[in-house]
């Protein structure tokens, strides 16, 4: 078999697993009498996407802008962290600790206090969607600069290299893999951020759009909602996936993910 079919197989088979999903979602709704407000028909859905595309338009726009926006910036804030943490271990000790508590704080809990804090526009759920976000890079960005081989380190101290030319020339280069790791795990809980800041307080979004859906038994919407939500994560997923190939194009795949829950 050659390298094409083998690529060609391994984007068929999840196609057909996903598509065999959906058929029998189709087939097995009306056969066991399931009501439509409790679970709707993928052709239902994809009906509800057509007559509600204005609507749903204006909430994706609303809840990409939070996406990206916390995103780009929750991603600027974890590498400029790990930099910092990776030059000493004082700072590692101190910061770590700090760092790992704002991650495990239930985020739902603390999105009613970005609210307070911050009213319902656009900046608490930004906020709160760096929250989320930040972590998985800092943690890999970190791993990444501090696990280049300590005989290279010696080398350049040797011929009187700089901090900031050990870290330029040896460590950033050594991190990138390990940074596009983080980035692709944190895109994935940007979504997630935006939709619980939506959840709480704001009267536009996906996340709203799903809530008030819900209350109202429009469970074909609500299903609509969800689909262009996991439509955005896995395509914003894929396009940190091709930069990584465009910007690390030697970089064989390797498992250097620490998988981080949210």
């Amino acid at each position: 078999m050659t390298e094409a079919s083998r690529r060609a197989g391994g984007y068929l088979a999840p196609f057909l697993l996903v598509l065999a999903t959906i058929v029998a979602w189709e087939v097995a709704v009306p056969v066991l009498r399931v009501a439509p407000y409790v679970l709707p028909r993928p052709s239902a859905i994809l009906v509800e996407l057509g007559r509600s595309a204005d609507s749903l338009w204006g909430h994706t726009v609303v809840t990409l802008r939070e996406i990206l926006l916390g995103f780009v910036a929750g991603s600027a804030i974890g590498i400029a962290l790990a930099i910092v943490i990776a030059q000493s271990q004082v700072l590692e000790r101190s910061l770590y600790p700090i760092i790992v508590f704002l991650h495990t704080v239930p985020k739902l809990a603390i999105a009613p206090l970005f609210v307070l804090w911050f009213g319902y526009g656009l900046l608490p759920k930004v906020i709160l969607v760096i929250v989320i976000s930040f972590f998985p890079i800092t943690v890999n960005t970190i791993y990444g600069l501090t696990s280049v081989d300590r005989n290279i380190i010696d080398l350049m101290r040797s011929v009187s290299a700089s901090r900031w030319q050990i870290l330029r020339w040896i460590q950033v280069p050594n991190a990138i893999p390990y940074l596009f790791a983080g980035l692709k795990i944190s895109v994935t809980l940007a979504v997630v951020g935006a939709i619980i800041g939506e959840w709480v307080g704001t009267d536009a979004g996906l996340g709203f759009a799903i809530l008030i859906s819900s209350t109202q038994l429009r469970t074909p919407f609500m299903f609509a909602a969800i689909t262009i939500i996991s439509v955005i994560g896995v395509v914003m997923f894929y396009l940190v996936a091709v930069c990584e190939r465009l910007l690390i194009p030697w970089q064989e795949p390797r498992d250097v993910t620490r998988t981080v829950g949210v």
